[in-house]
């Protein structure tokens, strides 16, 4: 480190980073910013800190108190949120940005902190997951990963149409052609399964719901293979091989368009109400008979 790295003047943290009574100090050189700490945590969290420990200090000294001072190559930011997901008594907060979540697990990398890269990897996929997900899966991936790539790749069937010259993201770049190709074969495999899931399902026992009791008493029945019922389920079949998740079928238009051709072809008012309420219900089964096609369904380990 230069003389002029030295000399540069620097500020002390906010709490619980300001503490005169720690015993050493860590110092960012991208912003010259103090954080006076303690060894004895920075043990617990780090072994790499842990060893720096058994070494002579005869580096840099806090020029007020005579602490040893280690400079560090992290920003103050991405060093005050590494610290605060270990540290006593502090409560870490959401990260800033995506860029500023993975300096933070980069920096956690770098010094073996277990713990807290953990803890950092579940506010990650809690807080980006939804938004930010192929990146997440490059990211994973390029860790080697696999339970949290699985993750992210699940949340990637809500995506129409992966594979499309317009599904460019950040961590692109940073990703295998064969991770990708395992995502969308991953994602194919799944619509697959999901296809397969619309062709095979049955009506059950719904139909005596879908008839008010004046109707059922005179045995007026309901019939499931009417023309409607087979393109809603030929329809959202097609709609889901390319984008299995739940959100299709909660989504999709073929199913208003079948309620709309069932009450028409029906006479009865109060077996109209009958009928949204019992074509409701077939479909939160269709939806859980299609989450557990979908389910049996693994991403390919990358070995």
């Amino acid at each position: 480190m230069s003389n002029s790295d030295i000399e540069k003047p620097t500020t002390t943290a906010e709490a619980p980073f300001d503490n005169p009574d720690g015993d050493i100090i860590l110092r960012s050189t991208v912003d010259s910013v103090d954080f006076h700490t303690s060894k004895d945590i920075l043990s617990l969290m780090s072994p790499v800190f842990k060893d720096m420990f058994t070494l002579p200090q005869n580096g840099l000294k806090s020029g007020v108190s005579s602490v040893p001072v280690i400079p560090v190559a992290e920003s103050s930011a991405t060093l005050k949120s590494l610290l605060l997901l270990y540290y006593p008594t502090a409560t870490s907060k959401a990260f800033s940005s995506f860029s500023h979540a993975v300096a933070v697990m980069e920096a956690a990398r770098k010094y073996d902190m277990q713990v807290v890269l953990s803890r950092t990897v579940d506010l990650v996929i809690a807080q980006f997951l939804p938004d930010r997900v192929l990146e997440l899966y490059a990211l994973f991936c390029q860790l080697g990963w696999q339970d949290r790539a699985q993750i992210a790749a699940t949340r990637t069937l809500e995506i129409k149409d992966l594979g499309r010259p317009s599904q460019v993201f950040n961590g692109m770049r940073n990703i295998t052609a064969f991770d990708y190709h395992r995502l969308l074969a991953y994602h194919q495999e799944c619509g697959v399964a999901a296809q397969e899931a619309a062709k095979s399902i049955s009506s059950g026992d719904h139909h005596h719901k879908l008839r008010c009791d004046e109707c059922r008493r005179l045995g007026v029945k309901f019939k499931w293979n009417s023309p409607w019922f087979n393109e809603y389920l030929n329809k959202s079949g097609k709609e889901l091989l390319i984008r299995p998740c739940e959100s299709t079928l909660l989504e999709s238009a073929s199913y208003i368009h079948a309620i709309v051709k069932a009450i028409e072809g029906t006479r009865c008012y109060d077996c109209k109400y009958k009928l949204v309420e019992g074509i409701d219900g077939f479909r939160a089964v269709y939806i859980e008979q299609v989450k557990q096609a979908v389910a049996k369904v693994k991403l390919a380990d990358a070995d």
